[in-house]
């Protein structure tokens, strides 16, 4: 059934991340079937949560990149051109498809209803009040989170629902459905979920890595390989200390910052 968690819990990342891990451990304890499930801690969403009765029968995550190279000049002497190494022009983040979740009892249409809301943008009350704000109307769906299992060595995704399809299977003889077969689709959020686990060589933050100056490197060049934006040189910059971008010596280690980082105003 859809229960509203309350505003009490509040929204963001970090209230999600810890709910997580809560759910995590208790399913580590109980030693048994805990069931997967979606929430939604967005003040926009409305907040719920949405228990599955059976977990899915498969989980795919797809995830593309777009990799090119640079041709590079011939000597000049008569040698053939080349091109530059692959370079990462850019990463999408993760598409995750979940089937065969299944829906049992009275609350089944409840539960699916509010799959469906939640595909949509703010409206309501929650327009209301951010128009009485000043605040631009939001044109994003609420952010969910599915989990299933603890979300480390589980699955623990945040992101905006894309596609949802419900095939109602079975009713009462006064036709309420009491069993529903789902099939969702959802585009992954970056956020502090999405970085665990913490990579212990990558400077102690998640979703950090790491990169080995060599010969013929620079910053833009970094920034280019990893990010396909020359100017995440200057966090990379700031990452690692380094005031003067020209000097960086082959055999440096350097921390890469994560997806967080990247984004305007996060801190070293």
């Amino acid at each position: 059934m859809s229960l509203s968690l309350g505003a009490s819990i509040g929204a963001g990342g970090m209230a999600g991340a810890a709910i997580g891990v809560g759910l995590g451990i208790a399913s580590v304890a109980a030693g048994g079937r805990v069931p997967a499930s979606i929430r939604c801690l967005d003040p926009l969403g409305p907040p719920g949560f949405v228990p599955f009765d059976f977990n899915p029968e498969k989980l795919t995550v797809a995830r593309q990149a777009t990799i090119n190279s640079r041709p590079s000049v011939g000597s000049g002497m008569g040698g053939p051109s080349g091109s530059s190494g692959p370079i990462t022009q850019q990463v999408n983040t993760p598409d995750i498809t979940i089937d065969k979740i299944v829906f049992e009892g009275v609350t089944t249409k409840l539960r699916c209803d509010t799959l469906f809301h939640w595909q949509s943008p703010p409206s309501g009350p929650a327009a209301m009040a951010l128009s009485l704000l000043g605040l631009p109307a939001q044109s994003n769906p609420p952010v969910i989170t599915f989990q299933w299992g603890p979300p480390m060595v589980g699955f623990m995704y945040d992101g905006y629902i894309t596609s949802c399809t419900v095939n109602y299977e079975r009713f009462t003889p006064m036709g309420i459905p009491i069993r529903a077969s789902v099939t969702l689709k959802i585009k992954q959020k970056v956020s502090l979920l999405a970085d665990l686990p913490t990579n212990p060589t990558s400077g102690g933050l998640a979703g950090r890595r790491t990169h080995v100056v060599r010969s013929g490197d620079n910053l833009q060049s970094i920034a280019t390989s990893y990010y396909g934006k020359p100017g995440a040189w200057r966090r990379i910059a700031a990452i690692n200390g380094i005031t003067d971008p020209t000097r960086i010596r082959p055999g440096r280690t350097l921390y890469l910052p994560n997806a967080g980082e990247l984004a305007e105003g996060a801190t070293p």
